[in-house]
């Protein structure tokens, strides 16, 4: 049975929470990266940013709805909204990354890394033990196991 130490990259991408975006473009550009885990100085994960992070912070404003009701606006979806606007202005890694992530230990088997991207929607999950990153596991990463496994 395979495991999260088993497919796992061990020498996943990372910047620091003050990277200029521009550069992390760049480095995704010229290494063919996916994604990038964003740490601090104490080496300690903090966030990822992924391909779609970047596309999205280029990607129109959509300005959220909202609705009347006895002379009374109300917005909906005001919290994506500033949301949105924070990830356009973003101009560090800090600032764009998504910090509520998912991860797995390194003795986590196939099947509960493929039910948890698959229920938590995720394309990447980094692998931790004692506090650590010990390498990042994708969607692509599963795949190849799930063949070698037929």
């Amino acid at each position: 049975m395979f495991t999260a130490q088993d497919i796992m990259n061990p020498n996943p991408e990372h910047c620091l929470l003050d990277a200029p975006i521009d550069s992390i473009i760049q480095r995704f550009a010229a290494k063919d990266m996916d994604s990038i885990l964003v740490i601090d100085h104490d080496q300690r994960l903090c966030g990822i940013i992924t391909e779609s992070d970047l596309v999205d912070q280029q990607a129109c404003l959509h300005v959220p709805t909202a609705m009347m009701i006895f002379d009374m606006v109300l917005p909906l979806g005001e919290e994506k909204f500033e949301r949105e606007i924070e990830r356009l202005q973003a101009l560090t890694a800090e600032e764009l990354m998504v910090s509520e992530l998912r991860s797995v230990a390194p003795s986590t088997t196939l099947d509960d890394i493929a039910s948890l991207m698959s229920e938590a929607h995720v394309h990447h999950l980094p692998v931790i033990q004692d506090g650590s990153v010990e390498g990042i596991i994708t969607k692509h990463d599963v795949i190849r196991a799930l063949a070698k496994r037929l």
